[in-house]
């Protein structure tokens, strides 16, 4: 069995010594929304009260689907290692795309330099999709970050990644391990506007349902969500939690995060969601 937290979409934000120069293009819009907008929305205390709950509750693992960052900036990678190295059990991240927000930093693969510790695992090839193996259960790391103009935060798996995809769920599937698949974009129709959506979700969704899976575990929209995916065996789960770090005091979209046990005979899952002065169990 692998207990481990799942949370999302932390926006870790440190600009200090960023030059003005590096606010172009996408970025100045970026930073400009940050001013005006995001930042308010944001705490980034919440994931250090998170950090600080995560040795309370047993785990074996600490999981977080992407948008680690807001501007893809060398400083905010540096912050997030910092923040990880104090999180009492191992990490595993996927990027999103805040994570590959220029062009640049998806040229230089800055988010998989920075971040390659905590995605180590099996590789077909490629860096994605990487397979972590715990018994019996495996954690599957996909990633639909790709740069994208301004005002657009679309996201793409490709069709090269969801076919080694697809053979690695059909390999696990056989061995009898609980595949977990991690990806940042919620791979569900009616989830995301056109500019913010997975723009091959049907792709993966055929993957799904070709080779299954026993759980999907998805960010970006900032909201709780529970929908599924067909398999072949039968509906897939596929989850959505809210920003770990967020602010907004609307239902479903308050800060949260997710525990789950996970083995071969299914899994089970505790709701946490922060009430002003901790992270609270909602429902088991």
């Amino acid at each position: 069995m692998l207990r481990f937290l799942h949370t999302s979409d932390i926006h870790l934000l440190r600009l200090d010594g960023v030059m003005p120069w590096r606010y172009v293009g996408k970025r100045l819009t970026g930073r400009l929304n940050l001013a005006l907008h995001r930042a308010k929305k944001h705490d980034q205390a919440l994931f250090d009260h998170m950090v600080a709950q995560a040795g309370e509750l047993g785990l074996d693992r600490f999981v977080v689907t992407g948008d680690l960052t807001n501007l893809a900036l060398e400083t905010e990678f540096e912050l997030c290692v910092e923040k990880f190295e104090t999180i009492p059990v191992p990490v595993t991240v996927i990027p999103g795309n805040h994570d590959t927000y220029t062009r640049g930093s998806e040229r230089e693969q800055r988010f998989e330099r920075y971040m390659q510790p905590y995605m180590q695992g099996e590789r077909e090839s490629g860096d994605y999709p990487f397979v972590q193996r715990f018994e019996d259960v495996a954690l599957i790391g996909v990633s639909s970050a790709v740069a994208t103009p301004p005002f657009d935060a679309t996201g793409q798996c490709g069709a090269k990644q969801l076919a080694r995809l697809r053979r690695v769920l059909q390999e696990l599937g056989e061995e009898g391990l609980a595949r977990v698949v991690l990806v940042h974009h919620p791979p569900v129709d009616g989830l995301s506007k056109p500019k913010h959506a997975l723009t091959d979700r049907s792709a993966f969704a055929e993957v799904i349902a070709a080779s299954g899976a026993e759980l999907i575990l998805h960010g970006h929209e900032h909201v709780r969500t529970d929908t599924a995916l067909p398999g072949p065996t039968g509906a897939v789960p596929v989850h959505g939690i809210a920003s770990g770090t967020s602010v907004v005091q609307k239902p479903g979209r308050t800060a949260a995060f997710s525990v789950y046990d996970v083995s071969s005979s299914g899994f089970t899952r505790e709701l946490y969601e922060w009430n002003g002065h901790r992270y609270a169990l909602l429902d088991a």
